[in-house]
């Protein structure tokens, strides 16, 4: 369908659907060429005149306008976009790695910086700068290396215990760990996993006894956590509070892994919105077998900067933390630009789950912002414009990942499920005749009479079309989403 848009309406973050490569986002403009990140085949270059625009959520009051999105970074995942140390730890992590992937590497970057200095630095709003983050990763995707070398680095400069590269098994666990340092980093393997397991029919309490911490102690930074209290005081040997503990989440899982441990409760509850999700492109250059021998200790140059890094930031009097301001305080672009960012993520427009989905957007941002401008300037950090919108690129690009899968994945029955599973394989594999359909993951477990269920609410609701125009769906039909 072709583009009723200028070239000159173009903004960066517009949500997009191509005939042929399926759901994107716009992530470069130059002219009447486009750069798009597709959801199934990875960045492309296209003329706008072949795109349909849509919306990542229909307004929940049509007599609201929708809201305006606020500029932000084009190309945030690049090591040179971050700058400063995250760039330099970015590339060391990835040119030591076997499967090199910027994005983890960077993803391990920032967490490396939050668990180093979440101990010391609090954001211009009072928040902390310990961030949860996912990676979306193929199998096999190299996801080993990056916690290895970030734990090492730490280690090397001696901020021990910024990193914990072990997978924590219970609440208790985690407290325990922020009990030996109230801020470090947690590596949280398969983290779709966890997720499954909490929403699973018969719940698995150890899943939602980590999921419970997580929720709880996330804006904890900047006051005192007493975790898990217990009616004997022998159950738990240490009662004390945990004082501004700020923990920071490294997590890796696949995307169908992550998106079949979606739930209402998790997106209604905060939890999900509190995570910063990155999805991970293929290796750039060409596929090589790893060299035998290949030195991957941290080397002596960046163990020195980190060190400097650590002894010059401004340490706080009192036990209390630094806050970070933002350059020209109220006054300044950053804060102005972070102001658009927390409209966007409260207008009337959005329906409840995408407000629910969205109501971290300005907190996790300038988390990100304030990580990077700890990067640049460890000696005298603040957050500028630059900085906000690098977050606010990542972020919006996670939120883009939750929209897609909660749209496509989440159920709030067998029923939607099914329905679900059968869009998701007309928009992957185009027009498909029934016959075939029976036999796809998602729709194989179905009975008959369900599968001809869920196809008669899908042309009656407009969402497929039945390329044969049979009577009633059944064999002799084929299929595709509209």
């Amino acid at each position: 369908m072709a583009s009723t848009k200028q070239p000159d309406q173009i903004y960066i973050g517009e949500q997009i659907t191509h005939p042929e490569f399926g759901d994107g986002l716009i992530i470069d403009a130059d002219g009447d060429k486009i750069t798009v990140e597709f959801d199934r085949v990875g960045r492309k270059r296209i003329l706008y005149s072949f795109l349909k625009w849509r919306a990542a959520h229909k307004p929940a009051n049509d007599n609201h306008a929708v809201a305006t999105l606020p500029a932000m970074h084009p190309d945030p995942f690049s090591p040179e976009a971050a700058g400063g140390l995250l760039e330099h730890i970015a590339d060391w992590i990835a040119d030591t790695a076997i499967v090199p992937v910027k994005e983890l590497s960077l993803a391990s970057a920032i967490a490396l910086l939050a668990g180093v200095f979440g101990k010391y630095a609090l954001g211009p709003t009072n928040s902390g700068v310990n961030v949860y983050m996912t990676t979306l990763l193929a199998t096999a995707g190299g996801k080993g290396h990056p916690p290895k070398a970030i734990r090492s680095l730490s280690d090397k400069c001696g901020a021990m215990g910024a990193v914990t590269n072990g997978d924590p098994t219970s609440y208790a666990a985690i407290e325990r760990i922020l009990r030996k340092n109230s801020s470090t980093v947690i590596t949280m393997d398969e983290f779709g996993i966890t997720l499954q397991d909490v929403n699973a029919k018969h719940k698995n309490s150890v899943a939602a006894g980590i999921r419970k911490f997580l929720l709880a102690v996330y804006d904890q930074a900047n006051s005192k956590f007493d975790g898990r209290v217990y009616a004997s005081s022998e159950t738990k040997k240490d009662d004390g509070p945990i004082v501004g503990p700020a923990l920071t989440v490294l997590g890796m899982t696949t995307a169908t892994t992550l998106y079949a441990g979606l739930s209402s409760d998790s997106v209604s509850d905060g939890f999900l919105n509190r995570f910063v999700f990155i999805t991970a492109g293929r290796p750039e250059g060409e596929i090589t077998p790893p060299k035998l021998g290949k030195d991957i200790k941290p080397p002596a140059v960046l163990v020195h900067a980190l060190q400097n890094a650590i002894t010059g930031f401004p340490k706080p009097s009192g036990g209390s933390k630094i806050q970070i301001p933002f350059q020209d305080g109220e006054d300044g672009e950053a804060y102005r630009r972070w102001g658009e960012i927390f409209i966007w993520q409260h207008h009337a427009s959005w329906d409840e789950t995408a407000r629910n989905i969205n109501g971290r957007a300005a907190e996790n941002s300038l988390r990100l912002a304030t990580i990077r401008a700890i990067s640049r300037a460890p000696s005298d950090p603040v957050v500028t414009v630059e900085d906000v919108e690098w977050g606010w690129a990542i972020v919006h690009r996670s939120i883009h990942i939750i929209n897609e899968g909660a749209d496509r994945h989440m159920s709030a029955s067998p029923a939607e499920a099914l329905r679900k599973a059968i869009l998701e394989v007309l928009r992957t594999d185009g027009p498909t005749p029934f016959s075939t359909l029976l036999r796809k993951k998602g729709v194989s477990g179905a009975d008959l009479r369900e599968v001809e269920g869920a196809l008669g609410w899908l042309l009656q609701s407009g969402e497929i079309t039945d390329l044969k125009f049979k009577p009633k769906p059944g064999p002799g039909s084929k299929f595709r989403c509209n």
